[in-house]
């Protein structure tokens, strides 16, 4: 009995042990801050002082830091000693504007810290060259606010791999376990569960690949469809009369719409919706050498029925296309060069949906002129973006995987250099 009992509690300690163990263990590996947990902050200034967009970051700055400093902080979350080094404009004007900042702490516990995946920590405690950007919004004729922090530190050197959470923050997209297709014995299936149910599609598997296509039929082509618990849509055909077959119950029922390609053979079929009832497809096709034709169609009705709205004013082979909202949109085609200069991306934007459409500027930093050419689609948070750019299809910086990471406050109409982003851990120290 009493050995029954000493065997329960020496089993118990154990226990208590192995899971302090674990706890630790992530705690040290695997916890990451949210830099953003205390955003929104809000800071009021006098009319007479100065508004200059690094004066105001500094302001956000001190403030934040401010707040684990004190004798009335944790000593786990204390931040000791903090020292600025430079604050720097990367885009913007006077009413929304993202301001580098370059900094160090020290951190009272060290590698225990609340805040040890901030960066390398030191024997010292210390923290050195941070770099953090702040995207800021005038809110009032005196008040600013701190919308977002995004931490470029990492801008060169030693990238960790590229986990979910980071990915969708540098504007990777991110694979969705729960809500995706399969293709097998001639049959084209969904799921909404990761797999405990599939539903099979009522579509000939090879009309989902006609036109100028010549890949692989085991995948379907990039951006051809949308599968999601509300809406799943899949462009069907690639010749003169295109079909987009939908559900909007999760394959229960299925609706078709016909639109009227300009297009013997259609090469990219880029679908998309924005909202429930606003969706685009981009279409392009007629292809000769390097140039083709492009075409893009909207709906209002939520794919009942498609107008057509205009196309982008260049022949060249577009390379990734889509829309924001259902004015915003971006169409990529690839990289172009000019008076013999390296290339540079080829970008072009619409603020209308689709009516007119401009030429963007990304201002490649010299250094990396000729290595990063090939624009991405941006992703945004309110009028805040993010812009990848590539290496080319012959890339071999740092082994061709490594992309430039771009910011925009103006929704894309100005773009700023914020860092690299390396998804396999490659870079070099």
């Amino acid at each position: 009995m009493i050995f029954t009992k000493k065997r329960t509690a020496i089993t118990g300690v154990v226990l208590i042990l192995l899971l302090a163990a674990i706890a630790l263990i992530y705690y040290y590996s695997y916890y990451e801050e949210d830099l953003n947990k205390p955003l929104p902050m809000t800071i009021t200034v006098d009319g007479e002082d100065d508004q200059e967009p690094e004066t105001i970051a500094y302001r956000f700055w001190f403030d934040y830091m401010n707040q684990y400093q004190g004798d009335d902080v944790s000593s786990w979350k204390r931040l000791t000693d903090v020292r600025y080094n430079d604050f720097q404009l990367l885009a913007g004007d006077e009413k929304e504007f993202a301001v580098e900042v370059a900094f160090w702490v020290q951190l009272e516990k060290g590698k225990w810290s609340t805040h040890h995946r901030w960066g390398e920590v030191q024997e010292d405690g210390k923290v050195k060259n941070l770099q953090w950007t702040f995207r800021i919004r005038k809110t009032g004729e005196n008040e600013y606010t701190l919308l977002r922090i995004d931490d470029i530190s990492k801008a060169t050197g030693d990238l960790p791999p590229l986990e979910d959470t980071y990915q969708k923050e540098a504007g990777i997209e991110v694979p969705d376990e729960n809500n995706r297709y399969r293709i097998g014995n001639d049959t084209l299936e969904v799921t909404y569960n990761n797999g405990e149910n599939w539903t099979a599609v009522p579509v000939d598997i090879d009309q989902l690949f006609e036109g100028d296509y010549n890949g692989p039929k085991d995948e379907l082509i990039d951006d051809s469809y949308l599968i999601t618990p509300e809406r799943t849509a899949f462009v069907v055909g690639g010749h003169q009369d295109i079909k987009v077959l939908q559900s909007t119950d999760q394959g229960e029922t299925w609706d078709t719409a016909t639109i009227p390609s300009p297009f013997q053979a259609v090469r990219m079929r880029m679908l998309d919706f924005v909202s429930e009832n606003n969706g685009f497809l981009i279409l392009t096709g007629g292809r000769t050498m390097s140039w083709e034709g492009n075409m893009i169609f909207k709906t209002n009705d939520g794919g009942t029925t498609w107008d057509e709205v205009g196309n982008v004013p260049s022949e060249r082979q577009v390379t990734s296309g889509g829309f924001i909202n259902e004015k915003l949109g971006f169409v990529s085609f690839g990289a172009i060069s000019r008076n013999s200069n390296p290339e540079v991306p080829d970008l072009y934007r619409t603020a209308d949906g689709g009516k007119t459409w401009t030429q963007v500027e990304v201002p490649i930093p010299t250094e990396y002129k000729g290595i990063f050419t090939v624009a991405e689609i941006p992703t945004f948070d309110g009028s805040q973006g993010t812009l990848l750019v590539k290496q080319g299809p012959n890339g071999d910086y740092q082994g061709g995987k490594v992309m430039a990471k771009f910011v925009s406050v103006d929704d894309g109409v100005t773009w700023s250099f914020a860092n690299l982003v390396d998804p396999d851990d490659v870079m070099e120290r």
